[in-house]
């Protein structure tokens, strides 16, 4: 069986929670031998790929910054997989997002769509910038597509709620991390800050949520001025979250840090909690990259996150500051509760794996075969 992705969410950004989804996906797929695949890519940036063996792409560091340097990459990488999907030498297609390109030149191949939230549909008119107007073209694809992946229980019931679906088309396959591969064990010397922090990871802006919990969480730090909030991911602080820092007074206890997967999983092994106040997550990968380093793990009662962190988190309704403050305040001074959820967290990791959302999607080609 061979299956072809393509150039889609690897194109621009060097990061990503769905071109990492894509790329241990592929990852997996290569220590086995029931499965052969191609990833249809000649430019891109994308981190995640720099040491892997099965993408034959080129980088364009230098031109990076080039006025739409990344929109002729995306022109170039789709007319690319637009040949490869004309030359149709593959059993099944997996695209990696929304575009349509390849509709007329797919013919009766079959091909798989996941679907991984409905943020745009959910929050399009409040944050147009998530998306707005993607619905008729994401209608489009999931009617055409065989097979549709939701990566969780939660985003496949926002998808029979948005879209006139099948629900016999649908199946719902957890995502898995291997962050803590090749990572060095925990080392209490190797501390990344020497005072006590919460970690919050990844985008700020948005329905992430990140300026109220920060809001709820002002009295907490001014409280214990040996707390600090360390933020990475997401772009360093804007001109206006600074101005947010100081005009609070807490622009000493705030720090953004650039992210790698080592650091990030220094990061989460000393944290005293991993903080996720976002209104909407399709799956929330982070919770399974805190659980990893042994971090407790406080998150937003919404959306997916109680899903998948289960009873292994200490949970707060995120539209309302007393709520999470409470939890906060329980995490940074109950040393038990500290613990318990450290166990419990790696307990629950071990019902996610990344070979395992490989196994389950492999099943679902091989269903359409």
């Amino acid at each position: 069986m061979k299956v072809l992705f393509d150039h889609q969410s690897f194109t621009g950004l060097p990061y990503g929670g769905v071109s990492r989804y894509f790329f241990e996906l592929m990852r997996s797929f290569t220590k086995r031998s029931d499965i052969d695949f191609e990833l249809s890519l000649r430019l891109s940036n994308n981190e995640y790929l720099d040491q892997a063996s099965f993408s034959n792409h080129f980088r364009y560091h230098g031109l990076a910054q080039i006025r739409n340097a990344h929109r002729v990459a995306s022109v170039l990488n789709r007319l690319y997989s637009l040949q490869r999907v004309r030359a149709g030498k593959f059993d099944v297609f997996h695209p990696t997002y929304y575009h349509r390109y390849f509709l007329k030149a797919i013919d009766k191949k079959p091909f798989v769509l996941t679907f991984h939230d409905a943020t745009s549909e959910r929050f399009g008119k409040e944050y147009p910038e998530v998306g707005e107007g993607l619905y008729d073209l994401k209608k489009q694809l999931l009617r055409r597509a065989d097979c549709i992946i939701s990566v969780s229980e939660f985003s496949k019931q926002d998808l029979l709620r948005y879209f006139p679906i099948d629900p016999d088309k649908v199946k719902v396959i957890h995502l898995g991390t291997r962050l803590s591969d090749s990572m060095p064990l925990f080392d209490p010397q190797a501390r990344p800050f020497p005072a006590p922090y919460l970690l919050y990871v990844g985008k700020r802006g948005l329905y992430k949520n990140f300026n109220g919990f920060f809001r709820a969480v002002q009295p907490i730090l001014h409280r214990y001025p040996d707390l600090h909030l360390i933020c990475t991911g997401g772009g360093s602080f804007t001109h206006e979250e600074q101005t947010l820092f100081y005009a609070s007074r807490l622009n000493e206890q705030v720090h953004y840090r650039p992210i790698t997967d080592a650091g990030l999983m220094n990061l989460y092994q000393h944290a005293r909690a991993f903080v996720f106040p976002s209104l909407n997550e399709g799956f929330g990968l982070p919770v399974l990259e805190a659980f990893s380093g042994g971090c407790p793990v406080v998150l937003s009662n919404r959306s997916s996150l109680p899903e998948v962190g289960a009873d292994a988190a200490l949970y707060f309704d995120p539209e309302h500051d007393d709520s999470i403050a409470e939890a906060i305040e329980r995490i940074v001074t109950d040393d038990a509760l500290c613990v318990e959820l450290r166990q419990k967290g790696t307990q629950r990791l071990q019902l996610f794996s990344c070979d395992k959302t490989a196994q389950q999607t492999l099943e679902v080609y091989q269903s359409m075969c």
